[in-house]
């Protein structure tokens, strides 16, 4: 519902300063212009410990004790923030407080910027307490929630060079439903770079069983749109493919996926047909993902993309 000529609002959490350079690399490819440029809250996270009291610090506003420091990774964001100019401005928080409220920062802030989006961090280890950190943001968020599983998006050549001779492979499995929708048109607003190429895949059930009618208009018209505005553009491929269950499903995917792609985007599960997914539910890991998300974003999966 995000206007397209007005700014972006997206809350961006920071849970370990080491994964900055993939939230870079995220926040350039949603294209920020200057009919809809990015306001970027960024809110580090760190557990409080002991029993001092909880902090939340507006960085504009009051000074970050030394203990709770992050300035290499202020840092890093402000400098792509002046390459970027008018297009993107930031705003920097920190909180400190127990694990198990992490989630009601995130969400006021959230709630308090009038977001459109929060991006939050994907850890494949075993750290439970991070888990349940974006599944209480899944469960409370006032507005659209990403996750971002980062395998190295789009890094930065090894010789040190941003500038790629090819453009970046980004893919949209469309299983159906508003995750699927809103994954769409966050992509839409990707391919609007010239460097970006897009692969939209959508998945529908045999003899159209399954469905729920008002999922389904909705989402021909979200297709519908987004093929109209992008039909003469030659980086779009856009392509339908037929399944009668989740092994089916898997194998289209295991089909279009050639290693090369940068970027995986998939709606996590609100409206997805059931049938599309019948006989998986039983090895998906991650609830916060998905079952797609969880097949695309595991070890077993071939190639190095991330995935949102």
């Amino acid at each position: 519902h995000n206007p397209p000529d007005e700014e972006l609002r997206i809350v961006l959490c920071i849970l370990d300063t080491e994964t900055i350079n993939g939230f870079i690399r995220l926040l350039d490819i949603s294209n920020p212009t200057s009919s809809s440029p990015l306001s970027i809250s960024v809110v580090r996270l760190a557990e409080l410990v002991a029993r001092a009291n909880p902090l939340f610090l507006d960085h504009e506003k009051q000074r970050v004790p030394p203990n709770y420091q992050w300035t290499n990774t202020i840092n890093a964001l402000t400098q792509h923030q002046q390459h970027k100019g008018m297009l993107m401005k930031l705003h920097f928080f920190t909180a400190v407080t127990p694990k198990q409220t992490m989630f009601r920062d995130i969400c006021e802030l959230a709630l308090e910027q009038e977001a459109s989006l929060i991006i939050l961090p994907f850890k494949s280890s075993s750290d439970v307490h991070n888990h349940s950190v974006n599944s209480q943001v899944l469960n409370n968020a006032p507005c659209s929630v990403a996750i971002f599983v980062d395998k190295g998006l789009l890094e930065i050549n090894k010789i040190g060079s941003s500038i790629r001779r090819t453009p970046y492979r980004f893919a949209v499995l469309f299983l159906g439903g508003g995750d699927a929708r809103e994954a769409l048109v966050y992509a839409d607003r990707m391919v609007a770079n010239q460097d970006v190429s897009l692969t939209v895949i959508r998945f529908l059930s045999r003899n159209f069983k399954g469905y729920n009618e008002i999922e389904k208009k909705l989402d021909d018209g979200i297709v519908t749109w987004f093929w109209v505005k992008n039909e003469i553009n030659q980086r779009v491929v856009y392509r339908e493919v037929l399944v009668s269950n989740g092994e089916e499903t898997i194998e289209e995917i295991q089909a279009m996926n050639d290693g090369a792609f940068d970027l995986l985007i998939v709606g996590r599960k609100h409206g997805i047909n059931p049938i599309l997914l019948t006989g998986l539910s039983e090895w998906s890991e991650s609830d916060e993902l998905g079952l797609i998300g969880d097949y695309v974003s595991s070890a077993d999966f071939f190639g190095s993309a991330s995935v949102l």
